[in-house]
């Protein structure tokens, strides 16, 4: 156990240095301070020593209806297993009663393409250049926009796909398309048969309303066939306005398209992940979510977004620091170093860029009142120097030790703004790893 004791009148003062192999939150003793005055007795403490209880376990399904990015592959991870993403989406007319050709010049329609937009350049997580299969079926269930959806949710789908396309991800390159410049994005020619439905419904009252054509046409569901080798998952933009179907045709005078688009403000796009279970994740892995995750969760912790793992932290006898009078925390620092001895150097597996702590009360997860405080204060954010996590939670814990709050223990959670668009994983040293293990650390000042 570490101690510092500032002295009012002489500044601060060295006076012990003491380890102790202490288990649980002790309040720390006054050895050498007996020899002081009374009066230059210092009350300001650090402890670094409370005991924390940390295991991995499986997330619940979260939402993901209308999230900010749509994922889509499927990766085999050395330690993680095989993990898939898949979507669901509406699309729309983009106007109303669209005109195609006149009685003069009838339109001939050539082609019906799906353009997805990457989500940035870094918008693939696994091997960028693993080629991935991807296959677009027709939706028989319909989505309603005013519904809730989650990350297990399966709709109704045809059995024969619109498509399918092998393809290496380019989200850096620019698509040229007669004259226009588009962003950089996955095109996917759908099959002739869709073709034929959309050039029949064409010329009927199916395309004089969106009400008429999501009748017709509920949506797609984009998956992606099983990775034969690492394979990736990527982040697709369907807010970009040139995320879209697009209806090509032209006539004896001119060539020219028409748009079915996701990114009107009703149509609604769901999220779907699948971990297998984690059947084919490492053995450690695996040990930590059966009766040994408590024992194995003390030296290594696991994190995977997309309604994967999240990990308990638990501190039972954090009380033990008010049992001779009150305190008024001044730091809290929950440092939470990332396991170095992984993969995490390759840019294929980079470590979530933020991390979040929850409390889960009746059911719902609840933010610690210190992340109002804004990140320069809580934290939470990944710092590749140290390779670690620091969270600063001395207003929840002063709470807790006041008994205004119940001690419930803490969630860690990859849970950005939009955590159903975020597909990254993490390995985290456990509080009974040998080297920079995960911590807390107080400096408290005694009130009494």
């Amino acid at each position: 156990m570490k101690q510092f004791f500032l002295n009012s009148t002489f500044g601060l003062c060295a006076i012990c240095f003491l380890i102790f192999l202490f288990s649980s939150c002790k309040e720390p003793d006054s050895i050498g301070m007996g020899v002081q005055p009374p009066g230059d007795k210092l009350n300001v403490v650090y402890t670094d020593t409370c005991t924390l209880v940390a295991y991995t376990v499986k997330d619940d399904t979260i939402r993901t209806d209308n999230a900010q990015y749509n994922l889509l592959g499927s990766n085999n991870d050395p330690i993680f297993g095989k993990n898939a993403a898949s979507f669901y989406t509406q699309v729309m007319l983009s106007a109303d009663n669209p005109v195609f050709g006149t009685a003069f010049a009838p339109p001939i329609f050539d082609s019906l393409i799906l353009s997805l937009t990457y989500a940035g350049v870094s918008c693939i997580y696994g091997d960028t250049n693993s080629p991935m299969t991807v296959k677009v079926y027709q939706m028989t269930q319909s989505l309603y926009n005013d519904s809730a959806y989650f990350s297990n949710r399966d709709f109704l789908t045809t059995g024969v796909p619109l498509a399918v396309k092998t393809f290496v991800p380019h989200p850096r390159d620019s698509v040229i398309i007669g004259k226009d410049t588009l962003a950089p994005q996955l095109r996917i020619p759908l099959s002739q048969n869709v073709l034929n439905s959309f050039t029949s419904a064409s010329a009927t009252t199916i395309f004089a309303n969106n009400t008429n054509f999501l009748q017709f046409f509920n949506g797609i569901y984009i998956t992606a066939a099983p990775a034969t080798g690492v394979g990736s998952i990527i982040s697709f933009d369907l807010l970009n306005p040139q995320s879209e179907i697009t209806l090509y045709y032209h006539t004896a005078v001119d060539t020219t398209s028409f748009s079915f688009v996701m990114d009107n403000g009703d149509a609604d796009r769901v999220n779907h992940f699948n971990h297998t279970k984690y059947y084919y994740a490492n053995s450690y892995l695996r040990s930590e979510l059966t009766r040994d995750s408590i024992k194995n969760g003390n030296k290594v912790l696991y994190m995977q977004s997309m309604a994967g793992l999240r990990v308990r932290i638990e501190y039972p006898y954090i009380k033990n620091l008010v049992k001779k009078g009150k305190i008024a925390i001044n730091k809290a620092q929950l440092v939470i170093p990332v396991d170095d001895s992984t993969d995490i150097s390759l840019p294929s597996y980079a470590p979530p860029n933020e991390l979040v702590l929850v409390e889960e009360s009746g059911g719902l997860d609840r933010f610690l009142i210190d992340q109002s405080e804004g990140t320069s204060y809580y934290g939470g954010i990944y710092n590749a120097s140290t390779k670690s996590y620091t969270f600063n939670i001395a207003l929840y814990l002063q709470r807790v030790l006041d008994g205004v709050e119940p001690n419930l223990g803490l969630y860690l959670e990859v849970w950005t703004a939009d955590r159903p668009s975020t597909p990254n994983r993490v390995v985290l040293k456990g509080p009974k790893r040998h080297n920079s293990n995960l911590s807390l650390n107080i400096t408290y000042t005694k009130l009494h």
